[in-house]
């Protein structure tokens, strides 16, 4: 059994079977590019699974290592990525200036 395989089955455990199913075939099948910035609100329309079953499985995949969580302050103008953090604690308070 690979790293990943044993994280999904701990996964399994404790979030809604449909949903990590769901994010097994993201994590095998997607491109690279699929894989960064995953929405979970859009994911769980896509996958016709529960929102707040969707957050809590996400949420449980970072805590255990198969993903990881950061915070992206973006830009209301153009929608780009203005900051990432790691926290929101780590989030600077002090306003964000586009570059365009």
């Amino acid at each position: 059994m690979s790293d990943g395989q044993a994280l999904f089955a701990v996964l399994r455990q404790s979030a809604d079977a449909d949903v990590v199913t769901a994010l097994e075939r993201l994590v095998e099948a997607a491109p690279d590019r699929d894989l960064c910035r995953v929405n979970v609100f859009d994911f769980a329309r896509r996958h016709n699974v529960g929102e707040d079953a969707t957050i809590a499985a996400f949420l449980h995949a970072a805590r255990i290592g198969l993903f990881e969580m950061s915070w992206n302050v973006l830009c209301p103008g153009c929608g780009g990525v203005l900051d990432t953090n790691a926290s929101l604690k780590s989030v600077r308070s002090e306003e964000y200036v586009c570059a365009l």
